[in-house]
């Protein structure tokens, strides 16, 4: 989260560059997830060429999308998945035989269906398995082209089922067995909390990286916590301690926020306070790691010995993490989630997203089969996997999926030339797939700002690299799939620009309506409810950042796309009101009673 943002043509770039940077620095958990989605990779590509699984390449890209930070919200997805994919394939073996032999039957199917997931995956908590499943039933009409009869028919579907659910399977064994606990990442995440604002208090650490970590918000946090009820994972007073380590530790990062914004430099005493609470929130830390339990009492500090509110908002926060009172019934209240989006039945958006997404995608289907080019079908399989919304996110994205694709596609090249001829065995190819993977991986669970060409990445090296069911030469093989990428990234780029393109800036005038009566609840709530208004801080931290970071797309929009008269200065000032009325809520967040 930047505090203020003033952008132009030159400095967009400026600073789009140096977030870049940043994004790609290691953080806590990025390399224990890097490893774990790549070693998955290679053992889902060992599966698929040793059982004849076809579309190795479907399968490993799906890895990316339902491995997750922890092991429990990787397999909720991955079931989810499975169940889901289930249901369509009972339903496409009924359909089959009615539209084996009549392609504007299967191209009717893969219209509606694809419009219908693609909907829902914009417009409900189905996500990006709505995209998936589109993919599946479109991967699987375009394959009854070269079916003869019924019965090979309904064995593609199967293998279309096996090629979805065979990774969702290794997922789930996996994190099973090796998966990062939720109530280990918590418990890291609390503690890099207190131990960044160790460093703050101590001026080791800059304003930026405090607000960095200031604008994840509490969300993820809340999310394990569910996982920890729902699983049973720990005990329930477990669970309450963890639920208080965590509001906690976000008011003592409030509170160090706060001080970074003082003007005035600090008196000895306040430096030695400073000192004082550092050293507290290190050894709270440190206790937190190493026996994954709340601190015991270190400290018993007299509040109103401090001499800033931020001291005190920090020494209570200490109090209350390290007393030893009964936390029993102590939860973090949270926003009630629906299945659908709160405009999902008003906005027309959601439903041209998906018809321009499928559009494109039949568009590429009619264009290879009437020139008989099967090799670049997945200019189709782009389509799916590169569905936007708004014409700002389209521009970025296009420039993040073009600089994936050609490193992925550079990365297979090079393969196929120089390693290839010389890998004779499944595990040569496991190995390669391993090391590309890591890359991938690491770029991919970045921030918006990177993520999406890790993915890219990935899915132009498996698309050139998993031809068949073992090492394979065929340089012609990869020069089709790139066309097919490119030609994939064009309609799309064509689809969302030119047919009702849709601006980045009514999602911003939608965030900033939803911070605006965050901060006005966040306002109006008393003194004494701490744990209140660090919900609404985290909430409105989250928020903020989502409406700079798409603002910030908006210039990458033609003009004639932005609402009405108002200019994008005019939405920056509002939005760094909004900013500064946040930063004056956090000065006051917690008074202690």
């Amino acid at each position: 989260m930047t505090v203020s943002i003033v952008i132009n043509s030159s400095p967009v770039f400026t600073h789009w560059w140096a977030q870049i940077k940043h994004d790609l620095r290691p953080f806590p958990g990025r390399w224990e997830q890097t490893w774990r989605i790549a070693l998955l990779c290679a053992l889902m590509t060992l599966v698929s060429m040793t059982f004849h699984i076809p579309a190795a390449v479907l399968s490993c890209y799906v890895i990316f999308f339902v491995m997750k930070s922890d092991s429990a919200e990787s397999m909720v997805l991955a079931i989810a998945l499975v169940v889901l994919v289930s249901i369509v394939v009972f339903i496409l073996i009924g359909l089959v035989n009615l539209s084996i032999s009549s392609p504007p039957a299967r191209l009717a199917i893969m219209a509606f269906t694809s419009v219908i997931l693609l909907y829902l995956g914009n417009a409900s908590l189905l996500g990006p398995l709505g995209g998936i499943i589109a993919l599946v039933i479109a991967f699987v009409m375009t394959l009854l082209a070269h079916v003869p009869f019924g019965e090979v028919a309904t064995r593609a579907v199967l293998y279309a089922w096996l090629m979805t659910c065979a990774p969702m399977a290794l997922v789930i064994s996996f994190n099973l067995i090796a998966g990062r606990q939720p109530q280990a990442v918590l418990v890291n995440e609390v503690a890099g909390r207190l131990e960044l604002a160790a460093q703050s208090l101590q001026q080791h650490a800059s304003a930026q990286q405090v607000r960095a970590m200031v604008a994840e918000g509490i969300e993820s946090q809340q999310k394990r916590l569910k996982w920890l009820k729902l699983f049973h994972f720990v005990p329930k007073k477990r669970q309450q301690d963890l639920a208080v380590a965590v509001i906690q530790s976000y008011q003592i990062l409030l509170a160090s926020l706060a001080l970074t914004t003082q003007t005035t430099v600090p008196t000895e005493r306040q430096l030695q306070q400073q000192q004082q609470l550092a050293t507290a929130c290190l050894l709270a830390a440190r206790q937190l790691r190493q026996s994954k339990s709340l601190p015991t009492s270190y400290f018993k500090w007299q509040v109103s010995d401090f001499s800033l509110t931020p001291y005190q908002d920090i020494a209570q926060a200490l109090n209350t993490l390290s007393s030893e009172q009964n936390n029993a019934g102590f939860t973090i209240p949270e926003e009630k989630a629906t299945f659908f989006v709160a405009d999902a039945f008003v906005n027309s958006a959601y439903l041209r997203t998906a018809v321009k997404a499928t559009g494109a995608a039949i568009l590429c289907y009619l264009i290879y089969s009437s020139i008989e080019w099967e090799g670049i079908h997945t200019a189709m399989i782009t389509c799916y996997v590169a569905t936007l919304g708004s014409s700002g996110e389209t521009i970025n994205k296009l420039v993040l999926r073009i600089i994936g694709a050609l490193i992925g596609a550079t990365l297979g090249v090079i393969l196929l030339v120089f390693f290839m001829p010389h890998m004779t065995s499944i595990g040569t190819l496991m190995a390669a797939v391993f090391v590309v993977s890591i890359l991938a991986a690491w770029v991919g669970i970045g921030s918006e700002r990177v993520a999406y060409a890790g993915i890219q990445i990935a899915f132009a090296f498996f698309l050139i690299t998993l031809q068949g069911f073992g090492p394979s030469v065929d340089l012609s093989v990869a020069g089709d799939r790139i066309v097919g990428i490119l030609l994939g990234n064009l309609m799309m780029y064509l689809a969302f620009t030119q047919i009702w393109p849709y601006s980045v800036i009514h999602s911003v005038k939608k965030h900033m309506t939803h911070l605006q009566q965050i901060l006005e609840d966040w306002a109006t709530t008393e003194n004494k409810d701490t744990l209140q208004r660090v919900v609404y801080a985290g909430q409105a931290a989250q928020v903020l950042e989502e409406a700079e970071y798409e603002l910030s797309l908006a210039y990458l929009e033609p003009k004639r796309l932005h609402l009405g008269h108002t200019s994008l200065s005019d939405y920056q000032q509002q939005l760094d009101q909004l900013t500064q009325r946040f930063n004056s809520l956090v000065l006051g967040s917690s008074v202690p009673s």
